[in-house]
């Protein structure tokens, strides 16, 4: 076989895919224009009708799973060639017997040679395990539509006019598939119409699911045997000589050794990449034909192959099998035989040692094995490092925290004057070569400032000691990347980002502390197959990293810097300035309310109002706030930093006054919550969590308890709303099914859950038992406030008014007006009046918004005022001379 693909080949499988999506399409079409009338004629003659519908069925949904399948030979999947030929055999059959429409049937016979000559093109493998499941759910997905389309006919006799028996109905579902009238099925009523189609949906999403089950890439489900790991590591022992030899090794890695047999790469699938990390390690005469084994390796398993973190001395072997160069960063090496702390460039860090050395600190080596009792003690300033920077352990190109491999590393421990150890950084080797590498830096949340300064300097001076001639910094992402005149478009486009997302990123800060030891810099390169794999093996790479965690690997530091910057800006003119343009926003909407009506019959509906009906009302009110404080209290145990319950009620109680009563949940709620937990210590993630938390919390007691209600109680919406249902029945049932997945989900889940830009944190069991039913009580409660305000009725039960209650709330919710001020009012005027007349409904609805909104506002905007006050007197007597 020749070194790569030729290009005669390249250009056949490139015909054959785009010649099956054009094969496709003429079937589609073809299956809906009317057959030519002499051909027609003398073909009644041979085919009853029902056969010649079949042919206009089949050609149609040949069509549909060609151009389904037409990508998949493009990336040569032999399963995929298999079942193009059989749907051309279907194709050319088809086409004959619905008009004997022979110029569709050439053409799929043309495609049908060609993919038989080029057969032994299509060797990519798809996933054995996958490929198995997917035969299940193909079978099983077949047998669910039959059950589905079965059950419904025999059990609603209202599709077309007729009853089904169980025969009959089995009969019917096959003929919805298989015959273009549906066996004659007229659907009567709208619900026949939708079931009707509904079966068509489940057979194709099933069908759908069970061909990408079958052509997904290979999987790799095992890690590499021990006879493999002993192997590689032999070669890297023996060849090895840059700063990832020793991260080779690591568990997450899979191996591919070269023809000879002298070369390793170290390598992990994800998806449709299989990124290696660094060059092939072996002789350098054999550097050639492992790459191109492992490129044939990865075509034969469907994925694209890239090289993460390349040298520059093999770029043009690289490019000379056809692969694409990309610079990705400079990596920091210092020269310890220039190295030194004397004059005007080591001022700052002399200065940093001679401090520390005052305070009594040191730094020791450790040398392998290390103590079990030692890394007890270094896992507990890396756990605390990772929460502090709220982030999680990467992977890949760098080590992470695992007993095993720390346990055989050096490790440099930086000691306070207590002999207290407060951070540390392990060490590798770097095999044949006079380097050091350094992987893990950790550090307490609060140590000196300039510790970790001390413990660079005090490493460099210690293998300095030893003879060794450098000490490797690692990798600065995006550095010197796209600063030449020589530089690609999309190394501009590296370099822009690295301009513009260092707010976020803090790009350009890691590389000016690098700088303060004086190393070199020396570039380091991403090596991919060509353009329209870059994306693949981007995602691959992230994956491989963050170990598949992508919401730890971009969502939570760059969300929190965000959200913090944002209300940092809300916080300078927030306290006094926002809180009285939130009390005059609720007096401006409560006067919209009021002057819809006559003044008279406000009063006498006020008047109306019983004096134990209002003491109720304003004692609930009191409960509801006290079980809001528990959002709140939950929230702080959520994110591992409780507060006193004092505390949390202050914040929670102003938060939800503020909120409850105007809405814009950011600016006004959030930001007091950002305010006073900044104040308490809370970082920026932290406070998004809680209030991500207090938010989720809302939903899950309107999910509940909305559930339960809508299901008992199941109410007409009025068109008037124009909402998208028109009962509330299946609403409730989603909301229970909601919540119980929800539960469950906390049982077995392990990490927060990402649906797009959506994150769902995961709680402990116990924690979201919790939050249920607090959340349940604050539902329940708020809506109490309201029902012991209204007339007394006969035919009006609390469950009944409930459910009403929640449905006007969730269609202010869905108006986006805050508050739901006017649909709120709207939804209960219609669903309740009668049996409540609506002048008396409506003394009620301004008592409640009175006793449940605005005086709750008061109170908040009351005890913010004050705690500003008492804020700016107390900074005001520390500054003061004493």
């Amino acid at each position: 076989m020749n070194r790569r693909t030729s290009r005669q080949q390249r250009i056949g499988i490139w015909s054959a895919s785009i010649l099956t999506g054009l094969v496709g399409i003429v079937n589609l079409v073809s299956a809906v224009a009317p057959g030519l009338p002499g051909r027609m004629d003398w073909l009644r003659e041979i085919f009853p009708f029902a056969v010649r519908a079949g042919g206009h069925l089949f050609t149609a949904m040949t069509g549909f799973f060609l151009l389904t399948l037409a990508a998949n030979l493009l990336r040569r999947k032999r399963l995929a060639w298999l079942m193009v030929v059989l749907l051309l055999i279907v194709s050319m059959i088809s086409n004959l017997v619905k008009g004997f429409d022979y110029e569709e049937s050439l053409l799929s016979a043309v495609l049908l040679a060609q993919l038989l000559l080029t057969r032994n093109l299509y060797t990519a493998q798809s996933d054995r395990p996958s490929i198995i499941q997917g035969l299940r759910v193909l079978v099983g997905a077949l047998l669910f539509t039959l059950a589905y389309g079965t059950m419904g006919f025999f059990w609603f006799d209202q599709h077309g006019g007729q009853t089904f028996s169980l025969t009959g109905a089995m009969v019917q579902t096959l003929a919805i598939f298989f015959t273009a009238d549906n066996a004659g099925l007229v659907p009567t009523y709208r619900f026949g119409q939708f079931f009707v189609d509904s079966i068509y949906i489940v057979g194709i999403t099933t069908i759908l699911y069970a061909l990408w089950m079958l052509l997904r890439p290979v999987i790799f489900r095992t890690a590499a045997a021990d006879e493999e790991r002993r192997r590689a590591q032999q070669i890297v022992e023996q060849y090895g000589h840059s700063s990832l030899a020793r991260f080779t090794l690591l568990d997450d890695k899979s191996y591919y050794f070269s023809p000879s047999g002298q070369s390793v790469i170290a390598y992990v699938p994800k998806g449709r990449g299989a990124i290696a990390l660094g060059d092939p390690i072996g002789p350098s005469e054999d550097r050639a034909e492992a790459i191109l084994g492992f490129q044939q390796f990865c075509d034969r398993n469907d994925w694209q192959p890239a090289f993460y973190q390349t040298l520059p001395e093999d770029l043009a072997t690289y490019q000379s099998l056809g692969f694409q160069i990309l610079k990705i960063g400079e990596e920091a090496v210092v020269d310890l035989r220039a190295f030194t702390l004397e004059g005007k460039a080591g001022k700052n860090l002399r200065t940093a040692m001679n401090k520390f050395s005052k305070l009594g600190y040191r730094v020791q080596f450790y040398t392998p094995p290390i103590s079990a009792d030692l890394l007890q003690e270094l896992r507990a300033i890396s756990d605390q490092w990772l929460a502090h920077v709220e982030g999680a352990e990467k992977k890949f190109s760098l080590g992470w925290f695992d007993d095993d491999y720390l346990r055989d590393c050096e490790i440099a421990v930086v000691h306070n004057k207590s002999d207290q150890p407060v951070a540390f950084a392990n060490i590798v080797p770097e095999y044949q070569t006079k380097e050091a590498t350094i992987d893990l830096m950790r550090h307490q949340a609060e140590i000196e400032r300039g510790t970790m300064d001390f413990l660079f300097v005090s490493m460099l001076q210690h293998f300095k000691a030893l003879n060794y001639e450098g000490f490797n910094l690692g990798l600065a992402a995006l550095s010197g990347v796209g600063e030449t005149g020589e530089s690609t478009r999309i190394e501009k486009g590296m370099h822009y980002l690295y301009e513009h997302l260092n707010q976020f990123y803090n790009f350009q800060g890691l590389r000016a502390y690098k700088d303060k030891f004086h190393p070199h810099w020396e570039s380091r390169y991403i090596v991919y197959p060509r353009l329209a794999a870059l994306p693949n093996v981007a995602v691959a790479l992230v994956r491989a990293d963050s170990d598949d965690r992508l919401g730890d690997y971009f969502g939570t530091q760059f969300l929190s810097t965000v959200l913090a910057n944002n209300l940092k800006k809300l916080s300078r003119f927030m306290p006094v300035v926002v809180s009285v343009l939130l009390f005059g926003l609720s007096i401006w909407a409560i006067a919209q309310q009021l002057q819809k009506y006559q003044l008279q019959d406000i009063v006498t509906s006020l008047q109306n109002i019983s004096r134990t009906g209002i003491l109720l009302a304003f004692g609930l009110t009191f409960l509801d706030y006290i079980f809001l404080t528990g959002y709140d209290a939950l929230a702080t145990r959520y994110v591992r930093q409780p507060l006193s319950y004092p505390k949390t009620a202050l914040v929670s109680v102003m938060s939800y006054a503020i909120s409850n009563s105007v809405g814009f949940a950011l600016l006004s709620g959030s930001a007091v919550r950002y305010r006073f937990y900044s104040r308490w210590g809370f970082s920026a993630g932290k406070i998004a969590q809680i209030i991500t938390f207090c938010n989720l919390s809302f939903w899950i007691g309107l999910f509940v308890v909305g559930g339960i209600a809508f299901v008992v109680e199941p109410l007409t919406v009025p068109k008037q709303l124009q909402l998208p249902f028109t009962s509330i029945h299946l609403v409730g049932y989603g909301f229970l099914i909601a919540i119980a997945a929800y539960l469950v989900w906390s049982v077995i889940g392990q990490r927060s859950l990402r649906i797009k830009s959506w994150v769902l944190p995961h709680l402990p069991i116990q924690l979201s038992l919790a939050q249920v039913a607090v959340a349940a009580c604050d539902w329940l409660l708020a809506a109490t406030v309201l029902y012991v305000l209204l007339p007394p009725t006969a035919s009006q039960s609390f469950f009944g008014f409930f459910s009403i209650y929640l449905l006007a709330q969730l269609t202010g919710i869905i108006s986006n007006v805050p508050s739901g001020i006017g649909v709120f009012e709207t939804v209960l005027v219609l669903l309740l009046s009668p049996p409540i007349a609506t002048d008396q409904l409506l003394g009620a609805l301004l008592a409640y918004r009175a006793i449940y909104y605005f005086l709750p506002l008061l109170v908040g905007i009351v005890l913010l005022i004050g705690c500003e006050l008492r804020s700016k007197k107390g900074v005001k007597e520390q500054t003061e001379p004493s």
